[in-house]
């Protein structure tokens, strides 16, 4: 094999290896070279990778982590190594020849399949490239949804022997939707009438907002707050609310780019005032109910979408609603979720103004063409069982289930209509749940946006990229803090664990664990027997869950300490630890600090890997970091010393005006970026030494480090929260 391997720059050696250490291709410091620009490139690619099937958060791109896991197994630093490395790196889906050359090398070097471990195995990205390189891979998480998804992914994926499973998923999946599109024909009383009348210019969309009645006056308004229909392509089209004696009249109309209508909210808080009389309320979902103010027909391939006023028979009654929701539940034999969502100002927004259970965030309609899909799979899984046998009804199953993802995500109260490319906007893409006013209702089985069908082309288009893994995967529903593993065990240990207060998983994962577990407590009694999943293990600072900031950060140091020493305990002496990590917060990082301090790991060094696109939702409004960070770390270090402050800054500074900030420049990283990997190179000095001498304390010493970067990189500055 060729490739392009420029040495010139490598991440910084931060500490010398102990002497039970032993060598690795993660030690060139080549990583950010090889991996980052084709994990930039992957991250929101579509139906290439084992992403598209189910949801989950922070998902790193499947390049990026093949070449982390390679980097920390591959015991070689020769050119050969390296450019096994560049290739492994290029692509979501690496060239065969690649992979084998990667396996082939590894197990020449071992004699054996090489131990891997992940201790947050999340969405299982880096416990299926491991199992692609030959690794026996151990992957853990407290999350049931977590486990679950692993398992489907690496486990139950290689136990179907030679059918061609791809085509079986694909034909269920038509079968389930077909059934569903026959079964929710009652729901969508203007189906049938549109599809004869228009053919593909069907009604697929509807817009809902909210009305309230005032107490002083009787009058009902809305409670609206995102006009926009388009502002596509130069078409700006938007709603118009008028005050009416009967009720507020809806018009939709063309406006100017600076429109920005007069609406009943005061503020940003939750009070409104009445049009008509100008009292003053609270706005609650309770004491409100959804009103339909436009429809949405899919226009043709030349017209683009059409909007229009609600007809009157738009959708069944509300009794009709509620008797078809009580017909199906009885088929299932199940009650509708009723777990309550926290009420996390912030966090969870929706449960602040009266949507307060899993059931709650869908209107009606939502929530019948959901019951009737996961009958629909249910029914499917008991042909499968019968026709193909119950290994095969499992996979099958359990990779459609994500059907159900696609509608909790693109079809519920919290899903935006986005009129910048008039498609629907997920509800959780995370890390927090947003009060949505105005809301986008599909008719999933028509071909607009965020459709059934195309999600099931993404299913196995996402199922082909993950093949057969040569690596033996075992995935458990754990707690890294207790791994039930044994000693001197692993050869590398690879993982990304929860930072800090980013994001809190088991809040978003119970938005999806609790509707398909109607589907999937039959199948997966040991995962889904709960109601909702078990947050108590969940690594995450949360003042909502530990009382205070004070709290909550020591409660985080504690437990990643703790997770730290498992893994010490469980890596060989020679072994490896690649520790994903990052954050914008002084808080994040005094903690990891503290954590590592708990322990023998010495930080060798830190390799940053770019693995967001800069344009993504949360980094259009927040200094998001692009950027995660690979501490890379061994067991058995020396004894830690104190270590002078000006020692410190002084080899800060020696990196940052070295090759290594000019050369991530050149490649295009952004300065905040490169500000963060120059960071990270302070703060893995100060988990090396035992203290700092000449600051009063670590966060002094922090802040002093940041001054150095920020000297080069002005835009770059780490966050003093004053809560979680």
């Amino acid at each position: 094999m060729t490739g392009t391997v420029d040495l010139r720059d490598p991440s910084p050696q931060l500490a010398n290896r102990p002497r039970s250490a032993g060598k690795r291709l993660i030690d060139a410091g080549m990583l950010h070279y090889e991996a980052s620009v084709a994990g930039l490139a992957e991250r929101y690619g579509r139906g290439e990778t084992s992403h598209t099937i189910h949801v989950w958060w922070a998902r790193r791109p499947h390049s990026a982590m093949r070449a982390l896991v390679f980097a920390s197994l591959c015991k070689a630093q020769d050119e050969e190594a390296t450019n096994v490395l560049a290739q492994l790196g290029k692509s979501p889906q690496a060239s065969a020849q690649a992979v084998n050359e990667a396996r082939e090398m590894l197990r020449q070097q071992y004699g054996r399949p090489p131990r891997l471990l992940d201790m947050f195995g999340g969405g299982g990205t880096i416990g299926l490239e491991s199992a692609r390189l030959g690794a026996a891979t151990y992957s853990v998480d407290s999350n049931q949804l977590s486990v679950f998804i692993q398992r489907c992914n690496l486990v139950y994926s290689q136990q179907l022997g030679s059918r061609d499973i791809c085509k079986l998923v694909r034909d269920s999946g038509r079968r389930i939707l077909a059934q569903l599109a026959q079964e929710s024909e009652p729901l969508f009383p203007l189906r049938m009438k549109s599809i004869a009348a228009y053919a593909d210019e069907s009604v697929f969309g509807y817009i809902w907002t909210y009305s309230q009645a005032c107490r002083a006056c009787g009058m009902r308004y809305l409670l609206s707050k995102r006009p926009w229909l388009s502002k596509k392509s130069g078409r700006n089209l938007a709603l118009r609310v008028s005050s009416a004696s009967s009720g507020p009249k809806v018009e939709i109309t063309s406006v100017d780019v600076d429109y920005a209508p007069l609406g009943v909210w005061l503020g940003d808080g939750r009070r409104v005032r009445c049009p008509a009389c100008g009292e003053e309320a609270t706005a609650e979902i309770s004491a409100a109910r959804d009103e339909l103010v436009a429809l949405i027909r899919g226009g043709g391939r030349s017209k683009g979408k059409q909007y229009e006023a609600p007809l009157p028979n738009a959708s069944p009654t509300p009794n009709e609603l509620q008797r078809l929701e009580t017909t199906v539940l009885a088929s299932l034999g199940s009650a509708l979720p009723n777990t309550t969502l926290p009420k996390w100002s912030g966090i969870v927004n929706p449960a602040l103004y009266g949507i307060e259970t899993h059931s709650d965030f869908l209107n009606p309609r939502q929530r019948v063409v959901l019951l009737l899909l996961i009958k629909a799979l249910i029914e499917e899984h008991k042909r499968l069982g019968i026709a193909e046998g119950p290994d095969v009804a499992r996979y099958a199953i359990a990779v459609l289930s994500s059907l159900i993802d696609q509608l909790v995500d693109w079809n519920c109260r919290l899903s935006m209509w986005i009129p910048q490319n008039e498609q629907v906007g997920r509800a959780f893409c995370g890390p927090g749940v947003a009060m949505i006013w105005d809301y986008a209702e599909t008719d999933p089985v028509l071909a607009g946006p965020a459709n059934l069908w195309k999600k099931l082309d993404r299913i196995v288009a996402g199922m082909k990229s993950i093949g057969e893994l040569p690596g033996q995967a075992t995935v458990s529903h754990a707690s890294a803090l207790e791994l039930p593993l044994e000693s001197d065990h692993f050869d590398a240990i690879v993982t990304d664990p929860p930072y800090y207060d980013n994001i809190y998983y088991s809040v978003l994962a119970d938005f999806f664990y609790t509707w398909k577990r109607l589907l999937l407590v039959s199948i997966e009694p040991q995962l889904f027997n709960n109601e909702s999943t078990d947050y108590r293990d969940e690594l995450v600072a949360s003042t909502r869950r530990n009382g205070s900031p004070q709290s909550a950060h020591q409660a985080y140091c504690t437990r990643l300490a703790k997770a730290l020493r498992e893994a010490e305990r469980v890596l060989r002496p020679d072994g490896v630890m690649s520790f994903i990590y990052s954050h914008s917060s002084l808080q994040a990082w005094e903690a990891l600090l503290q954590a590592f301090r708990a322990t023998r790991f010495c930080i060798t060094s830190v390799q940053p890997l770019s693995i967001e696109r800069r344009q993504r939702p949360r980094a259009m409004t927040s200094e998001a970091v692009n950027t995660c960070l690979a501490f890379v770390a061994r067991k058995g270090g020396p004894t830690r010393e104190p270590s002078s402050l000006a020692q410190l800054l002084q080899r800060l500074s020696d990196i940052s005006d070295s090759g290594f900030a000019s050369s991530l420049l050149a490649a295009g990283w952004h300065a905040y970026d490169v500000g963060i990997a120059l960071f990270a190179q302070g703060v893995a000095q100060l988990c090396n030494a035992s203290q700092c001498e000449g600051c009063a304390s670590d966060a002094e010493a922090l802040m002093a480090m940041e001054d150095v970067v920020r000297a080069r990189m002005p835009d770059f500055k780490v966050v003093r929260r004053a809560s979680l």
